[in-house]
């Protein structure tokens, strides 16, 4: 598994790709409840790159979602692939995530120029 955070101003879009299984969920954990800080408590999550998921990695998308509402936000998944969803749907949680099949060309754009200012500091 890879994680790639990118800090907005007022969420996170974090990119994870490869397996999330039981070996580094609780990195994908960690890292996500660690994204959760005000003033950002909306974390989107970009799962267009995981090619597998186990109940560990549900269970650490819902940690984070439960400390995102604590924190007056949300969490949403862009781009989960059908076995992402299968495991959502079979573990009753899926109805839980707002699910987006791709980032708005706005959002693409914001996230680009964060970037490029991120690597000028």
């Amino acid at each position: 598994m890879d994680l790639h955070l990118l800090i907005q101003a007022d969420s996170t879009v974090c990119r994870v790709t490869g397996d999330v299984d039981i070996s580094c969920s609780p990195v994908l954990r960690e890292r996500l409840l660690a994204a959760l800080q005000p003033p950002r408590p909306r974390l989107e999550v970009d799962l267009s790159g995981v090619t597998f998921m186990d109940a560990s990695g549900v269970a650490a998308l819902m940690a984070a979602r439960r400390r995102s509402l604590r924190l007056g936000g949300g969490v949403c998944l862009i781009s989960p692939s059908p076995s992402v969803l299968r495991v959502l749907e079979a573990s009753g949680l899926g109805a839980r995530f707002p699910v987006r099949r791709t980032r708005t060309p706005a959002e693409t754009l914001d996230a680009a120029r964060a970037a490029q200012a991120a690597l000028r500091h």
